[in-house]
C-alpha cells in the first residue's frame, strides 16, 4: 500500500523534496498546499516554485490564505493522509491539524536542530562561519521547530562556499532524507530524539539592513557576511550618503596601522579598505540605480578617493 502524502511547501528549496517523494513508487501525493501567487516581475502574478512543479506533475494544488482555515481542515480530514510533509511552507500549523494528524506531520529543516530554529538557518550558518551544517527531519508540534528529531544528515561547510551553493546542497540532502524517513517511518519514529532546548538558538527573517558592512569587524566576519547574504539582500557600504552594493570581495589577513574603514589603495584591482585584522578588497560594486561594475570599469570615468574613512 502506498503512503498517502499531502505536501506543504513554497520556495525552490521545497521543490526537490516534492519531486523525490513523487518519484518514489511507494508514495502517492494526494495534494499540494502552497502560498498564494504573488506579484513579481512587471506586477504580474506568479505562482510559487512548488505550485509550478505540482501543476507540471499533475498534482492538485490549493493556496489558502491560512492553512488553518476550516475549509483546509475539512479537505485534510477527508483525504486522511498518512503523512503531511512540510518544507519551507511559510505558515505555522495550529493545534487542530496537529492534534488530528498527531506524529504524522513531518518537517524538513535546513539545520542541525536544535541549532538555528526559525526562518534563516542557511544564512546563519554562513554568517557565523560554521564548519558544518546539515538537515533535520522532525515532527511538527506547537513550538517553532521544537519537535522530536527523526533523522539528521550532516555536511562540512567549505570556507569559500556561497549561500546559493549551500542552499542547493541542503535542498538535495533534505529531499534524500525525507524519502528515507517515510520509507522507514516506524524505525525512525521509535528512535526519535527529543530536542535539548538548552542548546537551541532561534534565527529570524533576513533583513536588508543586516547587509551593512562594519569595517570595525574582522575580515573573516565581513567575508562571512558576504557569503551569507549574497545574492539577497546583499552587502553594502555607505559612500557619500549612498548605499553602494558590493558584488564581489577578496580579503587579506594582515594586521596594519590604518584606521578601520580607511581606503588604503584604489586601482584596477579593487578598492582596498582597512579593517580590524586586515583588508577587504572590493572588486565589483553597484551604485544606486546603476548597473554592477568591476572597479576597473567604474574607474573609467569615475574616481574613488584614497585616504577617506568609510
Amino acid at each position: 500500500m502506498k503512503n498517502k502524502i499531502v505536501f506543504a511547501g513554497s520556495p525552490d528549496f521545497a521543490v526537490e523534496s516534492l519531486q523525490r517523494l513523487y518519484d518514489n513508487p511507494n508514495n502517492e501525493i494526494q495534494l499540494v498546499i502552497s502560498q498564494k501567487d504573488k506579484k513579481r516581475n512587471r506586477n504580474k502574478f506568479s505562482p510559487t516554485q512548488v505550485k509550478k512543479r505540482a501543476l507540471e506533475l499533475g498534482i492538485d494544488v490549493i493556496t489558502p490564505e491560512n492553512i488553518n482555515d476550516d475549509e483546509v481542515y475539512e479537505i485534510l480530514d477527508k483525504l486522511n493522509p498518512d503523512f503531511i510533509v512540510v518544507v519551507a511552507y511559510g505558515q505555522i500549523i495550529k493545534s487542530r491539524i496537529l492534534n488530528r494528524f498527531n506524529d504524522k506531520i513531518l518537517n524538513v529543516h535546513a539545520s542541525l536542530l536544535p541549532q538555528y530554529r526559525g526562518a534563516s538557518p542557511i544564512n546563519q550558518s554562513l554568517l557565523n562561519g560554521d564548519k558544518k551544517t546539515g538537515v533535520s527531519v522532525m515532527l511538527v508540534e506547537k513550538g517553532l521547530d521544537t519537535g522530536d528529531i527523526l533523522a539528521t544528515e550532516e555536511i562540512n561547510i567549505d570556507e569559500d562556499i556561497m549561500l546559493e551553493e549551500l542552499h542547493d546542497k541542503l535542498m538535495v540532502l533534505g529531499a534524500d532524507l525525507i524519502v528515507k524517513v517515510i520509507d522507514n517511518y516506524d524505525e525512525y519514529y521509535s528512535n526519535r530524539i527529543h530536542q535539548d532546548d538548552s542548546k537551541s538558538s532561534t534565527v529570524g527573517k533576513i533583513d536588508k539592513s543586516m547587509g551593512k558592512i562594519d569595517f570595525n569587524d574582522t575580515v573573516e566576519k565581513i567575508y562571512n557576511k558576504f557569503r551569507g547574504l549574497t545574492p539577497w539582500p546583499g552587502i553594502f557600504f555607505i559612500f557619500e550618503g549612498k548605499n553602494v552594493k558590493v558584488h564581489n570581495i577578496n580579503i587579506i589577513k594582515q594586521y596594519n596601522n590604518y584606521k578601520n574603514g580607511e581606503v588604503v589603495k584604489v586601482d584596477d584591482k579593487g578598492i582596498k579598505i582597512s579593517c580590524e585584522n586586515g583588508y577587504v578588497v572590493i572588486t565589483k560594486l553597484q551604485f544606486p540605480n546603476k548597473k554592477p561594475l568591476t572597479v576597473k570599469e567604474y574607474l573609467n570615468g569615475n574616481t574613488f578617493e584614497e585616504g577617506i574613512v568609510l
